[in-house]
């Protein structure tokens, strides 16, 4: 018998023009727990989609308990007891959590044909149960948060009796005590025998779980290693094909005049009494836990919602945001966090997207100049280094990573003085974060002003000249990173202003 529950030998599958997997090995042991890690567009989604059945390799073959198998489609794949629980539910919002539990492989009466219902509703309630969940499963899916519908989407692989789970990205949404409860599930059914491919860029998900890491990187196989023998150091070599000594290079740089000042701004149910200055090429970090009101702020001071009372002060004038255009006509800048939903046109070519905020500089009379669109967009991309085939490529189509450089480019498009960052680094690979704050230092020393918004502390206290904390809309602490380090940042982040 094989000691393996799934192999993958020498996979290779291309598109048109493209080679997305080139001659890639996997194994997984069964009751393991093997991550997966790499950049985006290293080829992990292809990889799962081979698994799933939702593309079929163009080489190579797949073993499952040693046996040679051919995976057609997602229903054999199924069948084969393989299930996939993506980053983004792949959820009926407005169906019950028991309806999406069992969709395709419903309980039916075999004489009447009816839907069994209770006994339906009875079996999602005892695999909620055995997952730590006590929500009912005749709710709604829209009613239910992130981390809970990834627990619905585990139960749904529960209940197809799937021996191996594949997990894309399962932590990326979650908070922190959330993220613990999904290792507690995760390792619950380690317990029961069930195999596991944790794909992730977090290297505390991989830390925290795995038993063994294996690195993809330019659509090839790099190497499998034991989670206890290897290094971070390692691991990003392996996974960007070079060391990245500086994660977080900092440029020569002259802190300027204060070019914004908030004085007591609140907005009631989400902060309340904020006050800082921003100097011009200056890295202001905002952190703190989430629901801390820090993305509220934000959406404030760029004219998204409407603050109740305080005072903006603009280049040492007072001034009033009511809505977007009046930032923008200051010169403040916001890039997102949910690009996906708030900063691109998924379904829009890059240049298109880019140009989408410069509109007055490439149009005349209605009529938009589409050399000129272009030329803007193609200089803008390669200035944020965007790694696409063409500007003309669908946003869609591209890297985590890559959308988050294109929404940049576009913040570039404008004449800013200030750019809000919220979490510019969401989702991202270590190779691509490592560009974006290389294009923010280049910023900060061009003389913008920057306020990044983070969880994560190293990039806080990697990138920040100073750093406010923020605790249940209020501001906890302020200091300078010379004085800061992860202890008193959580120490401040969790305690209540005096």
């Amino acid at each position: 018998m094989s000691k393996y529950i799934l192999e993958l030998k020498n996979i290779t599958k291309t598109f048109p023009g493209v080679k997305a997997l080139d001659n890639v090995n996997f194994q997984l042991k069964a009751g393991e727990i093997h991550a997966l890690m790499g950049e985006n567009g290293a080829g992990k989604s292809t990889f799962i989609k081979v698994i799933t059945g939702v593309h079929q390799p163009n080489g190579g073959e797949i073993y499952l308990n040693g046996e040679k198998i051919n995976i057609k489609n997602p229903n054999d794949s199924k069948d084969l007891g393989i299930a996939a629980i993506y980053q983004h539910a792949t959820s009926y919002p407005h169906l019950s959590v028991t309806e999406n539990i069992f969709m395709g492989h419903e309980k039916i009466d075999s004489s009447t044909k009816r839907i069994l219902w209770e006994d339906m509703h009875k079996a999602a309630e005892k695999h909620l149960q055995e997952l730590g969940a006590e929500f009912d499963p005749r709710r709604r899916m829209s009613t239910l948060s992130v981390a809970q519908q990834q627990i619905v989407e585990i139960a749904k692989a529960i209940s197809t009796n799937a021996e191996i789970i594949i997990m894309d990205e399962p932590t990326a949404s979650l908070t922190k005590t959330e993220s613990e409860d999904l290792y507690r599930i995760t390792e619950k059914l380690q317990k029961i025998g069930t195999s596991i491919i944790f794909i992730s860029h977090r290297f505390e998900d991989m830390y925290r779980l795995a038993d063994r890491v294996t690195v993809l990187r330019d659509s090839q196989y790099i190497g499998t290693w034991g989670v206890n023998e290897v290094s971070n150091k390692d691991l990003i070599k392996a996974m960007v094909g070079r060391e990245i000594n500086q994660l977080f290079p900092k440029t020569e740089k002259e802190i300027g005049q204060e070019i914004m000042r908030v004085e007591n701004l609140n907005r009631k149910g989400f902060f309340k009494d904020i006050s800082f200055s921003l100097k011009e090429g200056e890295i202001l970090a905002i952190t703190g836990l989430v629901g801390a009101g820090r993305t509220e702020l934000c959406e404030s001071l760029f004219g998204l919602a409407e603050y109740d009372s305080g005072k903006i002060y603009f280049e040492n004038q007072e001034v009033k945001i009511n809505e977007v255009r009046d930032a923008m006509k200051l010169g403040i800048g916001y890039l997102p966090e949910d690009r996906q939903e708030q900063g691109l046109i998924l379904d829009w070519e890059l240049d298109k997207n880019i140009t989408l905020t410069a509109l007055d500089k490439i149009s005349k009379n209605g009529w938009i100049n589409r050399k000129k669109e272009k030329s803007i967009a193609k200089k803008l991309a390669e200035k944020v280094n965007v790694k696409a085939r063409s500007i003309f490529d669908l946003a869609k189509q591209l890297s985590g990573g890559n959308q988050q450089k294109v929404v940049v480019a576009k913040l570039l498009t404008s004449d800013l003085k200030v750019i809000i960052l919220d979490e510019p680094t969401k989702g991202v690979d270590v190779g691509a974060k490592s560009q974006i704050f290389e294009i923010m230092s280049d910023l900060a020393a061009q003389g913008y002003a920057i306020i990044m918004v983070s969880s994560e502390m190293p990039e806080v206290l990697g990138m920040g000249d100073r750093i406010l904390v923020m605790r249940n809309g209020e501001i906890t602490a302020k200091m300078n990173v010379e004085e800061a380090d992860q202890e008193k940042i959580l120490e401040a982040a969790m305690k209540e202003k005096k």
